[in-house]
C-alpha cells in the first residue's frame, strides 16, 4: 500500500506541473515548478535574465548583481484543491525561496486516501566580478506526508555578459546528498545542465526589451528548449512564452514599492493555469 501511495503522490506532483515532462527526474520535481509570475510568462526562461528576485531560484549568480532588498511570494492553484506556493527573499549577494506543495485530501474511494504535502527550501548566493558572476544554490527537501522523505543537492552556476547580452549556465544536482526515504529506501538526484542566453535593449526612456532562450539536457532525448519575449513600458510589463509543452503570457503593473506579476500558462492535455506573485521592494 505505502508504495502504491508514493507512486500516486509522484504522478500528482508531475501532472500539475505545466512545464516539459522531460523536466521531472525524481521526486523532488517541485523544484521544476517554477515560482514567479514574471519568469513563467516567459516560458520560465530565466536563467539568463536574473535581475531580480527570482534570481534566487532560477540563477542565483544574478544575485551578485542586485543591488536592493526584495521580498515576494507566489501562488498556483490547480484542479481547485492542489496549491503551490512560495516566499522568497533577496538581497544583494544572498537570497531564499521556501516552497510547499499540498495536494489537499485526496479521496481514493474504498480505499484510504491521503494528502500529499512536500517543502522545500532554497539558499542561494551570488558575487560579481565585473562581467562575470557566479553562485550557488542549495536545496533542501522534504516529505511530510503521507510517508517521509528528505535529501538535498546543490547547483553551483554562472552568468557573463552585459545589460545588453547576457549568457547564464547552472549545473543542476552537481553535489548531492540522496532523497532517503522512511524505510531506508533512496533516490538519487539526477544532474542536469542548464544553458540560456538573453539580449536587451532600451529603445527609449522607460522602454526595455528582453528576449531569452534556454535550454537543458541539450544532448540526450529528453531535451527541453523554453524561450520568452518581455516588453517593459514604464510601470507595465507584457511577455510571452513557450515552455517547453505550451504557451505562456503575462502581465504586470508597478505601483509605488509593489509589482504584481500574473501569469497564464497553457497545456495541451491539463488545464490551463494562473501564476500570480506580489513582490515588495525597499
Amino acid at each position: 500500500m505505502r508504495s502504491k501511495i508514493w507512486v500516486f503522490a509522484l504522478l500528482l506532483t508531475l501532472f500539475v506541473g505545466t512545464v516539459c515532462r522531460a523536466e521531472y527526474t525524481n521526486v523532488a520535481a517541485i523544484f521544476q515548478l517554477g515560482v514567479g509570475g514574471r519568469p513563467m510568462g516567459m516560458g520560465g526562461a530565466f536563467l539568463s535574465l536574473a535581475d531580480d528576485e527570482n534570481a534566487a531560484f532560477y540563477n542565483p549568480a544574478g544575485l551578485g548583481r542586485i543591488d536592493r532588498i526584495g521580498l515576494t511570494s507566489f501562488v498556483a492553484r490547480r484542479f481547485g484543491t492542489v496549491t503551490y506556493a512560495a516566499i522568497g527573499f533577496a538581497a544583494p549577494h544572498f537570497g531564499a525561496y521556501l516552497l510547499q506543495l499540498d495536494s489537499g485530501w485526496i479521496d481514493r474511494g474504498e480505499e484510504p486516501g491521503f494528502r500529499f504535502v512536500s517543502r522545500a527550501a532554497i539558499l542561494s548566493s551570488g558575487i560579481a566580478f565585473g562581467q562575470v558572476a557566479l553562485g550557488g544554490r542549495w536545496k533542501f527537501y522534504r516529505v511530510e506526508s503521507p510517508y517521509t522523505a528528505s535529501g538535498w543537492a546543490f547547483d553551483p552556476s554562472l552568468l557573463i555578459g552585459t545589460d545588453t547580452v547576457r549568457v547564464g549556465l547552472m549545473l543542476e544536482n552537481l553535489f548531492s546528498e540522496p532523497i532517503t526515504f522512511a524505510d531506508g529506501r533512496t533516490e538519487a538526484w539526477e544532474p542536469r545542465t542548464r544553458i540560456g542566453i538573453a539580449i536587451s535593449a532600451a529603445p527609449f526612456e522607460r522602454v526595455r526589451w528582453n528576449a531569452v532562450v534556454e535550454g537543458s539536457a541539450l544532448l540526450t532525448v529528453e531535451q527541453r528548449i523554453a524561450a520568452g519575449l518581455e516588453a517593459q513600458i514604464g510601470a507595465l510589463g507584457m511577455r510571452i512564452g513557450y515552455d517547453g509543452v505550451g504557451a505562456t503570457f503575462g502581465l504586470t503593473v508597478t505601483f509605488a514599492s509593489f509589482q504584481v506579476d500574473w501569469a497564464y500558462v497553457i497545456h495541451p492535455t491539463h488545464p490551463d493555469s494562473h501564476r500570480v506573485s506580489l513582490t515588495f521592494r525597499l
